[in-house]
């Protein structure tokens, strides 16, 4: 305890550390408590060795409360915005435009499944479609190909 007490500053930086350690790698930064308080620590750690603030157990407890919560208070807005989810948009791919012949009927309530390039497909339409009927691709998402029939020339 000695030890620690005489290197006051060098313990709460690497106890900054670790934290902001375990937040990054183990947890993926998605509790915000580690990073805030982390933080915190590496600023108390910095503080004391300034010498803005005493060296002290007391002065460290109370520094990392008031940096805790104005790191939390500054970034705070920030961590949010990054974590919100991003506007869905267009996808473009080769597929777009891709044709095959449907291998069954397909009706936009009816469930159908096309197997190509080693992946089972979702086949969405909103018209129904016969089968052996010539389609394309005209939109995708995740395991669906939006299809529509194919005019011929």
């Amino acid at each position: 305890m000695d030890f620690i007490t005489s290197h006051l500053v060098q313990a709460l930086a690497v106890l900054g550390l670790v934290l902001l350690a375990v937040e990054v790698m183990v947890l993926g930064i998605s509790t915000f408590v580690l990073l805030f308080a982390g933080l915190a620590l590496l600023l108390t750690s910095l503080s004391m060795y300034m010498e803005w603030i005493p060296t002290t157990w007391q002065w460290a407890l109370i520094a990392t409360t008031v940096y805790t919560l104005l790191t939390g208070i500054v970034l705070w807005p920030i961590m949010k915005r990054a974590q919100q989810t991003p506007e869905h948009s267009t996808v473009s791919s080769d597929l777009i435009g891709h044709s095959f012949v449907l291998p069954e009927d397909v009706a936009p309530d009816k469930q159908v499944t096309y197997r190509f390039s080693g992946i089972e497909w979702r086949l969405i339409t909103n018209d129904p479609i016969a089968k052996g009927t010539l389609v394309e691709v005209v939109n995708l998402q995740v395991g669906e190909l939006y299809i529509q029939a194919k005019e011929t020339p």
